[in-house]
């Protein structure tokens, strides 16, 4: 099993109202993001691992799980020769290759959701 939390630090004992709901839809936002982008760069065989991320990561908790029994294997060791069949995208650190590809994408994410609520839309 290999654990992220993707967690907005926000000291939510001293947040208003409009802070609070910010920071929920962008936590959750942010979290679909994260796992998607992700899950662009996983090894694919029959999708298991992908299909594990969606059942338990908590969307919206900031906790991205991908929970088989090779996931970790799978991760830690990007020097495999992961087959190219169902994702030319496949490889180890799946995670790490998203976050640098986007990122400047998931930090407009957040901007973005606050600037919604607090523009009022």
């Amino acid at each position: 099993m290999i654990n992220f939390d993707v967690k907005i630090d926000i000291d939510k004992g001293k947040l208003k109202s409009k802070e609070e709901q910010a920071a929920k839809l962008s936590q959750f936002q942010l979290d679909e993001a994260v796992l998607k982008d992700s899950n662009d760069y996983i090894p694919a065989d029959k999708w298991n691992l992908r299909d594990s991320s969606l059942l338990h990561s908590k969307v919206g908790k900031g906790k991205i799980v991908w929970q088989t029994k090779y996931a970790r294997r799978l991760y830690y060791n990007p020097q495999y020769n992961f087959s190219k069949d169902k994702n030319p995208k496949a490889q180890g650190l799946w995670f790490e290759a998203a976050k640098a590809q986007n990122k400047k994408h998931w930090i407009d994410i957040v901007k973005e959701v606050y600037k919604k609520v607090f523009d009022g839309r």
